[in-house]
């Protein structure tokens, strides 16, 4: 969440859709006015919170006072242009417009606005860190809470333990943790219930199928998904080939999960098994709950994939040694310098951990900027802005993440 009051990302085109047909009024007059100006139609007023303006004129346009808007018939869409859009688009809220529908910021202010709404942001951050538990609370492994207030952040330890795989699960959350299982805690970190997975596993990723009121858990050890019932009994193990049982070692390195209706989603190392021998096909592979089949990769090109996620109607992968997010049809639309493994989103931002790159010297030659720290980065899609907040190197892994955002 951020504080401001004002819409989306917009464009010159789309404030003359929506302005189409209602007088539009600019908010705070000057330079920025006359930029809009030249590309905004059918302006018909200015208005400005400066007494010493009003009664003035700009581009043969009256400038009046805000408080002209209210009750105003038909009601104008207005324009904010002006740095202190912020404030502004509060006042006009406070009037009974509404952002978007009734007022945006001007396209000449978009990198200024975008800049503010990121560094307003507001928002707590879950976090599991696979490292071996400690009892200091800023190091070792466990689930951690990240709480971002604007130009401030700080962090804590919630549990202590070796925890992978974290998901929403309704109002509440579900995680992995080496020694409990599979925990299911609220918002305000009460475990509500617990039940034990195989030891030596290393279970990893998690998610829940609403539908079929089951839990799967993808065990890198194991070279196989665990299906478990509400009641925390296994009732199924699927395995992703022959080569575990034949080897006695796990082959494919299996890393997250997530189920959408009877497709399950799983991100690993290597579809042939070969990671070991320094081959990294590294694919999102699907295996059909209906027909009990393997389909085949849907994603391919992966070097250490992890976290998936299906967000806006597309589904999406981390990419992680390259450090790329995958999205509209596993295209590339983000690019981090970290190890990218742990998402989630907001609805308008993707929230990226990126972990202490262990692997760096397998990035030289795909990347010009391999970092070794660890972070939590927001990362906005389309303007491809970000910001990041960095832990200290005693968290040197994130696994999992998702939002604690209280309703």
């Amino acid at each position: 969440m951020s504080r401001t009051t004002t819409a989306e990302f917009t464009t010159f085109a789309d404030v003359n859709m929506r302005g189409r047909g209602r007088p539009i009024v600019l908010a705070g007059a000057g330079n920025i006015a006359d930029k809009t100006l030249r590309r905004i139609k059918g302006v018909t007023g200015i208005v400005d919170n400066n007494p010493n303006l009003h009664g003035e004129s700009q581009a043969g346009l009256t400038i009046a006072q805000p408080d002209s808007l209210k009750d105003a018939t038909p009601r104008p869409f207005v324009v904010i242009c002006t740095t202190s859009f912020v404030e502004v688009g509060e006042q006009l809220a406070g009037m009974g417009l509404v952002p978007g529908q009734d007022f945006v910021v001007s396209p000449v202010l978009n990198d200024l606005r975008i800049i503010a709404e990121m560094e307003s942001l507001e928002e707590t951050v879950l976090f599991t860190c696979g490292l071996p538990p400690l009892d200091d609370p800023e190091a070792g492994g466990g689930l951690y809470e990240l709480t971002i207030a604007s130009a401030k952040h700080s962090f804590r330890k919630v549990f202590k333990g070796n925890f992978h795989g974290l998901r929403p699960h309704g109002e509440h959350f579900i995680a992995i943790d080496d020694e409990r299982g599979l925990i299911t805690f609220d918002r305000d970190y009460n475990i509500l219930k617990a039940f034990a997975l195989p030891q030596g596993a290393r279970c990893h990723g998690v998610s829940w199928s609403e539908e079929k009121r089951q839990y799967f858990i993808a065990c890198s050890y194991l070279d196989a998904i665990l299906v478990y019932s509400e009641d925390g009994d296994e009732i199924d193990r699927i395995p992703i080939s022959p080569k575990q049982a034949r080897t006695g070692a796990a082959q494919h390195h299996c890393n997250d999960i997530l189920v959408l209706g009877d497709s399950v989603y799983l991100s690993m190392f290597s579809a042939t098994g070969n990671w070991k021998r320094d081959v990294f096909d590294g694919v999102v592979l699907e295996y059909d709950l209906a027909e009990k089949r393997w389909v085949g990769p849907v994603i391919t090109d992966l070097w250490m994939p992890h976290s998936i996620d299906f967000v806006d109607g597309s589904l999406v992968v981390l990419d992680s040694l390259r450090g790329r997010l995958l999205k509209n049809n596993a295209q590339s639309v983000g690019q981090f310098p970290g190890f990218a493994r742990g998402l989630a989103h907001d609805g308008a931002r993707f929230f990226i951990g990126q972990s202490r790159n262990r692997n760096y010297s397998a990035a030289m030659g795909v990347s010009q900027n391999i970092a070794i720290d660890t972070a939590i980065t927001v990362f906005d899609e389309h303007t491809k802005v970000s910001k990041s907040f960095h832990l200290p190197s005693t968290v040197s892994e994130i696994h999992g993440i998702a939002l604690n955002t209280k309703r």
